[in-house]
């Protein structure tokens, strides 16, 4: 009898003991923040002055700082882990990362709706690309991005693009010719530079400054502080102000990663991305007045030329061929959307 109470105490003590450590274990790994690997291709900032860098270096300190610590954001700057591409895409779908930066375009094999955000002169101003971006833009994209395995948080806008060049200024079709312009891959520019009378040749992102430096091509295109942030200016004096085009990004999520998040995190994660959205185009608009005189101070013999609305509207009517062939690849609902986001 008293072998069996014996035999009853150990059992009990070892099934506490056992329980104890097994909830110790538990609570540790509950205390451990969620790790969120984000991959992305621009610089970081500090110290660039890129403004997507910038918001997203503030989203990552915010999500950490209003989760308590519960969450860990890990970027990845100048694409230390992959390429803006497909294999980029690949470890989002599969959650080897959580998060990333898509620029562009560069889904649109996938998305192909996603073009209609880069053609030439779609967007009237920034207030049109933010009334785009935060609203009925994003809800109309939400379902065609899930679709192909991504969740997408936010977009984000690099800003409206110039031209900068070593040869002159680009105001008319007549500048174009003979001009040989870097783009990113993408038929939809490519087409756009034709139809202006240049020619493109498609050139990574980190080996054009190479590229113009040693005149292999003319110029390139981006917005101002893209181009000041990975000193494209040094390699051209003549910066033509034309907003001729968008360069914008998506941001997105595994939606797996996503959906295994408690309710609270989502909550602060969305909010967070909200208010990083809200940062990254106050910091966007600021650098963007400032750009000129950042960049003459650098190179003396900078130029600029802001483009009048007559230069414009003949730049707006050469490139109208390439609107009419990608008004049959994407359906009607979308340019209603983004005429309805227009604004007065």
């Amino acid at each position: 009898m008293k072998k069996r109470i014996y035999l009853l105490l150990i059992v009990a003590v070892t099934v506490i003991f056992i329980g104890g450590t097994t909830l110790v274990q538990y609570e540790s790994q509950a205390a451990k923040p969620i790790l969120i690997k984000f991959n992305y291709a621009g610089p970081k900032a500090p110290p660039s002055l890129h403004p997507l860098s910038e918001a997203i270096r503030y989203f990552a300190e915010k999500l950490e700082a209003n989760s308590e610590g519960r969450f860990k954001v890990e970027v990845y700057y100048g694409g230390s882990l992959y390429k803006d591409d497909p294999t980029q895409y690949a470890a989002l779908r599969s959650n080897v990362i959580q998060m990333c930066e898509v620029s562009g375009g560069r889904l649109g094999g996938e998305i192909p709706e996603t073009f209609l955000m880069e053609l030439p002169f779609a967007f009237k101003d920034m207030d049109h690309v933010y009334n785009f971006f935060t609203g009925k833009g994003k809800t109309a994209f939400e379902p065609l991005y899930m679709k192909h395995g991504y969740k997408l948080m936010a977009f984000w806008q690099y800003g409206l693009q110039d031209f900068v060049c070593s040869k002159r200024f680009l105001a008319s079709p007549d500048d174009f010719k003979g001009v040989k312009l870097r783009i990113r891959p993408s038929k939809l520019v490519e087409a756009q530079l034709k139809a202006l009378g240049a020619s493109a040749q498609a050139i990574p992102y980190m080996e054009t400054y190479t590229a113009l430096q040693l005149k292999t091509v003319d110029g390139a295109e981006c917005p101002l502080a893209v181009i000041q942030a990975v000193k494209w200016h040094e390699t051209g004096k003549y910066i033509t102000i034309s907003r001729h085009s968008l360069l914008f990004a998506a941001i997105l999520v595994n939606p797996k990663f996503y959906a295994g998040l408690p309710n609270d995190l989502k909550k602060i994660m969305e909010d967070t991305m909200a208010d990083a959205t809200t940062y990254g185009r106050k910091f966007q608009e600021n650098i963007e007045m400032k750009m000129p005189w950042i960049m003459m101070s650098e190179n003396n013999a900078q130029q600029f030329k802001w483009l009048t609305e007559k230069e414009r509207n003949v730049l707006k009517k050469a490139v109208q061929p390439v609107w009419t062939e990608y008004k049959k690849k994407i359906p009607q609902k979308y340019f209603d959307v983004l005429k309805e986001t227009e604004g007065k």
